[in-house]
């Protein structure tokens, strides 16, 4: 059997399954679990997959979540999907049956290039389905906060819209048009306004390519200046936190929640945002302050908030997000359904297939 090593990132553990008969049930169990919202037969899916890999399946995959599990098993590695994890050439120096590499997304910082063309093995990227849809997700909610989409959904007579504070009256026809009869003022589009992007990874990098197909400015920020490549890629500009906070009309996170982001978006980081921006969420909740976030609400200075990730999952049904009316509130979904991580698998294992045919 090949010998396949898999960085333990918890979509990827998909390949265990497919690749692995020796996968444990109870890995199964939780895979099916997983996809059952949008794939009612899970063996079913293995089987067709594994229709298609060829000498891929069966696998001895060995799933490893740090380096030194990685240079523990690189003598015997035919095939390495990586995330996170860095590879050079005393990686490849130590694995003679290596084949190839998948790097289960587009940026391949952490993987040296040059190294690899040295020891002929493959390197191949797959742009992430699931990253996609997040981003499609942190759009929708700037749409659907700037546009109160949510607050006016329904508002479409006169007794409706006034219970939700506005004065609806027809303008004159003979003269001007319709639109907005409603009267809703304060709404906020994207087409010149500008995204502040916490964050320029390969998240950040989807949402960025979007705001600017809308014809948004993108500026960005985060520990270390992207390359420029990718910010010409990106059509970005690298700022300081404070010149982000300052200069966002819509502020939206793509950063990991570690030690140093943990609470980032604090008392002091509200007060330093412009008057009217609004907050979007589609990474971590405790990136965020909670108390912070309630306070900036309550003053009006916070323009409106569009959350995916919440301090509790579940949450509580007397969460205090809920009674403001610029609030967007979606249940963790910006994943999209789960054809997107089914995608992504299909597109690993389909680059694998190839790399494991090949001769060394």
């Amino acid at each position: 059997m090949p010998v396949i090593i898999v960085e333990d990132d918890k979509i990827l553990r998909f390949l265990h399954a497919l690749l692995d008969p020796a996968c444990p049930p109870a890995r199964l169990a939780a895979l099916a679990d997983f996809l059952s919202v949008d794939l009612a037969d899970f063996d079913g899916w293995l089987a067709e997959v594994r229709g298609f890999i060829g000498a891929l399946y069966p696998a001895d995959v060995r799933m490893v979540a740090t380096e030194e599990d990685l240079v523990a098993h690189l003598p015997d590695a035919e095939i390495i999907v990586l995330q996170d994890l860095p590879i050079g050439v005393p990686h490849l120096g130590r694995a003679p049956k290596l084949k190839g590499i998948i790097k289960f997304g587009t940026d391949t910082r952490t993987i040296d290039r040059t190294a690899c063309d040295l020891f002929k093995v493959d390197l191949k990227t797959v742009r992430r389905a699931v990253n996609c849809a997040v981003a499609e997700h942190a759009i929708t909610l700037m749409l659907a906060v700037g546009r109160k989409i949510v607050e006016t959904h329904g508002a479409l007579d006169i007794a409706a819209l006034r219970a939700l504070g506005y004065k609806p009256a027809l303008y004159d026809a003979e003269h001007i048009s319709g639109a907005n009869w409603a009267r809703v003022s304060g709404l906020k589009g994207l087409y010149g306004a500008t995204l502040g992007a916490l964050g320029l990874g390969e998240v950040g990098r989807e949402v960025a390519s979007r705001a600017k197909a809308m014809g948004m400015r993108v500026l960005y920020h985060q520990r270390t200046r992207a390359p420029r490549a990718i910010e010409a890629e990106s059509d970005a500009t690298y700022v300081s936190f404070d010149g982000l906070l300052r200069r966002a009309d819509f502020l939206s996170i793509h950063l990991p929640l570690t030690d140093a982001t943990r609470g980032m978006i604090d008392a002091a980081a509200f007060a330093r945002m412009r008057d009217g921006a609004v907050l979007v969420n589609i990474s971590r909740a405790p990136i965020v302050e909670r108390a912070a976030l309630l306070d900036a609400l309550q003053s009006g200075r916070l323009g409106g908030a569009g959350l995916d990730v919440h301090f509790e999952e579940p949450g509580s049904a007397d969460e205090p997000l809920k009674q403001f009316r610029n609030v967007v509130l979606s249940p963790h979904i910006a994943v999209g359904n789960r054809a997107y991580a089914i995608f992504d698998m299909e597109a690993t294992v389909a680059a694998m297939a190839e790399m494991i045919s090949r001769e060394r």
